[in-house]
């Protein structure tokens, strides 16, 4: 499912679940096949890193939150992941635990927790109007800051030098909050969309990420397949050029082969082509993004 897609994917409740359950058996039967799978869809197993689901306070709202640190005892610069689906999925558990295995804390917001998708047809009109608006989108930078701030409130968190990786949805989330946060160093965005081609609500519109450039300050890498129709390289090219020429600096790399969706693991090759896991293209990006936040939180 990805509801930044259109018509490209119908994001329903049923699709969502068939899809997963797909999905999960493809990748248990690829590891099967292959003998074992990639470290990097295994980082959930490691027993140096510590899981939990959290909870904090975002005004009068209770939000959940996904927590991976390393076991370690000590202070850790953090890091807030932005998804883009409903729900905290276990390929994006799975890279908050890479990036708590790398050194850091390790914060997925979910929005889905102040949002839940309803099952019956007539509210999930509602409910896609409402998080398409822009109305939404404040709430959920409002709900990022407090995440921010509930991290900096923790004994085995570093305060000051922030990041954010966003995914879909949450990659223009990230980039749209850079322009207005004091508190984050450093962006990734993983094929996050930086104009509407779909989706923009007629009445409250969204701005785009290209209205907003100027106030993009921080250090930015992105990560873009060539086959994505949702968050095109082309556009990705032209956001680039933008923060180039006011001199934010910036990491942009293009993934031939990749589509949307490139670093879910829990999509098999071939399963949705140009929405599906592309693992070479993953651990590129992986040791990138890693490479990325070490330098600029550090």
């Amino acid at each position: 499912m990805c509801i930044e897609c259109g018509d490209d994917e119908k994001v329903t409740r049923r699709t969502f679940l068939t899809s997963a359950t797909a999905a999960l058996a493809g990748v248990a039967l690829s590891a099967e096949a292959a003998g074992q799978q990639s470290p990097l869809t295994k980082a959930l197993d490691d027993p140096n890193i510590i899981k939990e689901t959290v909870t904090y306070q975002s005004g009068d709202d209770n939000i959940e939150g996904y927590l991976a640190r390393p076991k370690k005892a000590g202070r850790y610069r953090a890091v807030i992941i932005a998804h883009g689906n409903p729900g905290v999925s276990e390929d994006i558990k799975n890279a908050a635990a890479q990036i708590a295995r790398a050194g850091f804390v390790a914060l997925v917001y979910d929005w889905g927790s102040s949002a839940p998708m309803p099952s019956e047809q007539k509210e999930l009109e509602k409910w896609r109007d409402y998080i398409f608006r822009y109305e939404f989108i404040r709430r959920q930078m409002r709900d990022v800051q407090a995440g921010i701030d509930y991290l900096q409130e923790q004994t085995f968190v570093k305060r000051q030098r922030v990041g954010m990786v966003g995914f879909c949805g949450g990659g223009r989330l990230a980039l749209l909050f850079s322009s207005q946060s004091k508190d984050v160093q450093a962006i990734v965005s993983f094929y996050g969309a930086v104009l509407y081609h779909q989706r923009k609500h007629g009445t409250d519109p969204v701005p785009d990420v290209m209205d907003v450039v100027k106030q993009i300050a921080v250090p930015v890498q992105g990560h873009y397949g060539a086959l994505d129709t949702v968050a095109p390289v082309a556009d990705a090219k032209l956001f680039e050029k933008g923060l180039r020429a006011q001199g934010t600096p910036i990491e942009m790399y293009y993934y031939e082969g990749a589509g949307h969706s490139f670093y879910d693991f829990t999509r098999p090759q071939g399963s949705a082509p140009g929405f599906d896991h592309n693992p070479a293209a993953t651990a590129l990006a992986h040791r990138r993004m890693i490479k990325f936040l070490k330098r600029h939180l550090s």
